[in-house]
C-alpha cells in the first residue's frame, strides 16, 4: 500500500503517519517502564484513553498497573506508522510471581488513547507457561526482509485469516502456508518444537502438542486442534509490510459439546475441561516468502463467548452456530 494510502478504518483517504517506527517503539518502552514504575503519570494518555485488561474495561493505574512488581528487560516488539498501533510481548511480575503479557498500544496526536492488554497468570487450569526467566523471542520479528522476499499489508492479513481459518474446526485440513521452519511461541514456551513444549496445549488440553508431533503444519494435519469450534471477532489491528509481521486478536471458544475426538491417525484425544470456555488472545505472525514463518501468541482463559469492547459489528464467528 502506498504509504499516504488510506489505512483500513481510517476516517480519511489520506493518512500521512506523523509517528515513525521508531516513535512508536519508544511510546511502547515508556508505557512499559512507567508500568513497571506504577506511575501512568509518566505516560503521555489523552484525556479519553481507553484501557482493557482481559477484555474488561478498567481505569489507567488499575488493574496490572497497581500490583506489578517487574518488567522483563526486552520483549517482542511490533509498530505499524501506517495506523499509529504498536505492541509489545514478554514477561511481567506481579508481587514477585510472573505472567506472560501482550499489550497493544494506539498513539494519536502525540498521545496514547487505547490501550489493550492480555495477562495471562498462572490459575490452575491447563495451559502453556514458560519458564520466565529463559523465555526468548524470535529474532525474525525484527528483521526487515528484502523487498522481493515481502507480501503486501492485505495479504499479511489474509494468511493471518487462513491460520485461524485452519485452527477453526481442525480437522486435518491446512489452508495456512507455512514454512518448514515455523515456530509457535505459546504463552512463553514453544508448542512446536520437540522436547521443548513442557506445557499443555490450547487445542489439546490432556497432553503436550509437542509429544504428538512436531512443527506447524504436522500438527494441525493431525487435527489437534479440532477442540477450537469458532475464532471469533478477529482483528488485525497493526501490519508491518517490512518485516512481514502481522499482530491479531480474537477469541478461541471451546464449547465442549464433545469432549473425545479422534486425529486423523485414529488416536484418541480427552478435553481436560468439561464445561464451554473462551481464551482471548494477542497473536503475532511473521511471514516470508508468502508463508508463516514464525507465531508468538499470549492468551489466557475468559467466560465462554465474552465480547471484546474493541470489536465492533458481527466479525467472523459470531454466527452463535
Amino acid at each position: 500500500m502506498p504509504a499516504g494510502a488510506q489505512a483500513p478504518g481510517e476516517p480519511s483517504a489520506v493518512n500521512i503517519p506523523t509517528c515513525d517506527r521508531a516513535c512508536l517503539i519508544g511510546y511502547v518502552r515508556d508505557y512499559m517502564k512507567a508500568l513497571a514504575a506504577k506511575k501512568p503519570d509518566q505516560v503521555k494518555f489523552a484525556d479519553d484513553v481507553q484501557f482493557t485488561e482481559n477484555n474488561v474495561v478498567i481505569p489507567i493505574g488499575k488493574g496490572l498497573w497497581n500490583s506489578i512488581s517487574k518488567v522483563a528487560p526486552t520483549g517482542m516488539e511490533a509498530a505499524d506508522p501506517l495506523t499509529g498501533q504498536a505492541a509489545w510481548f514478554g514477561v511481567v511480575w506481579e508481587h514477585g510471581e510472573a505472567a506472560i503479557y501482550a499489550m497493544r498500544i494506539h498513539v494519536q496526536d502525540g498521545k496514547i488513547d487505547e490501550v489493550e492488554t492480555v495477562v495471562h497468570r498462572k490459575n490452575g487450569l491447563p495451559a502453556p507457561f514458560g519458564d520466565p526467566d529463559k523465555v526468548t523471542h524470535h529474532p525474525a520479528f525484527n528483521e526487515v526482509l528484502p523487498p522481493e522476499r515481502r507480501v503486501s499489508r492485505a495479504r499479511l492479513i489474509a494468511l493471518g485469516q487462513s491460520y485461524f481459518n485452519t485452527v477453526e474446526r481442525n480437522d486435518g485440513m491446512v489452508l495456512a502456508p507455512f514454512s518448514d521452519d515455523c515456530g509457535r511461541l505459546e504463552n512463553g514456551i514453544s508448542t512446536t518444537a520437540p522436547g521443548k513444549g513442557a506445557s499443555l496445549d490450547p487445542g489439546n488440553r490432556n497432553g503436550n502438542a509437542t509429544s504428538i508431533a512436531s512443527g506447524c503444519e504436522a500438527q494441525f494435519k493431525l487435527g489437534i486442534y479440532r477442540i477450537n469450534k469458532r475464532i471469533r471477532e478477529r482483528r488485525f489491528p497493526l501490519v508491518d509490510e517490512e518485516r512481514g509481521v502481522v499482530v491479531a486478536t480474537g477469541f478461541f471458544d471451546h464449547d465442549n459439546e464433545v469432549i473425545k475426538y479422534n486425529l486423523t491417525d485414529g488416536r484418541e484425544m480427552k478435553t481436560a475441561l468439561k464445561w464451554p470456555n473462551s481464551i482471548s488472545l494477542i497473536e503475532a505472525f511473521r511471514v516470508r516468502d508468502g508463508k508463516i514463518q514464525e507465531i508468538e501468541a499470549v492468551f489466557t482463559y475468559v467466560p465462554h463467548f465474552m465480547h471484546n469492547p474493541w470489536a465492533t459489528g458481527r466479525e467472523h464467528g459470531e454466527e452463535g452456530e
